[in-house]
């Protein structure tokens, strides 16, 4: 009596155990690209960050000098206004002493009022002529601060990135980006687990391994592509 021969494997088995191992490669490609993208994100946020502390930096120290320049303008406006409303006070006093017969208290006076225009021309040299504000009789009167600061900030942001709340906010979308991609890569894993689990068991459980996998990982796609889907519209 001859011996029987094994016999030959299920071709069912052999598909099962083909479709699971094809998973498991997709899923493990998939899984590399999505920590990629995670790591690159989370790099580009902490760029982001960092150029946005720059920003910060830039700006305050803008800022800074602004108000020290302000202030400068400030004391030679003063120095200026003053001045020249002295200027004009003792005229009143030369007209005056001219007028009584003080020929020589009106000539020391107007020695004075030369003197007195002088240091109103020496504060006018220090000035930024251009953001003084006139009245009607065309005197100036103020300083105009707001136009200064702007055309500072305006003129140092041409060499050097002074807004750091764009910064800030593009870190801050990095880094949900990276959050997003952490918590989609964790999904993934569970998607491996339960194939993998089906490609190791040999039981008829091994079906609810491989639908559970199969489920967890059509359920990412459908997320990212109805994100995807609500980002393009503007919805999100």
């Amino acid at each position: 009596m001859s011996e029987s021969s094994p016999p030959p494997p299920a071709k069912k088995s052999e598909r099962f155990s083909t479709v699971t191992t094809v998973l498991i490669a997709l899923i493990s490609t998939i899984i590399a690209l999505v920590a990629s993208q995670s790591a690159l994100a989370s790099g580009n946020a902490t760029e982001a960050q960092h150029n946005g502390v720059l920003a910060k930096i830039n700006l305050e120290r803008v800022t800074g000098s602004t108000n020290t320049l302000i202030a400068s303008n400030r004391r030679a406006f003063a120095d200026y206004h003053f001045s020249r409303s002295l200027y004009f006070l003792t005229f009143d006093y030369i007209n005056q002493a001219e007028a009584n017969g003080s020929s020589p208290l009106g000539t020391r006076l107007r020695l004075e009022a030369a003197g007195q225009l002088e240091e109103s021309y020496n504060a006018y040299n220090y000035l930024d002529s251009a953001y003084l504000i006139a009245d009607e009789a065309d005197e100036f009167y103020d300083f105009d601060e707001a136009n200064f600061t702007n055309d500072q900030l305006q003129t140092a942001a041409i060499y050097q990135d002074l807004n750091y709340a764009d910064n800030i906010a593009e870190a801050d979308s990095y880094r949900n980006e990276g959050l997003y991609l952490g918590a989609s890569l964790f999904v993934w894993f569970l998607s491996l687990m339960f194939v993998t689990w089906a490609e190791i068991t040999k039981s008829a459980v091994r079906w609810l391994w491989l639908a559970a996998g199969v489920l967890i990982a059509l359920g990412i796609v459908v997320v990212y592509v109805g994100s995807s889907v609500i980002t393009a519209m503007g919805l999100g």
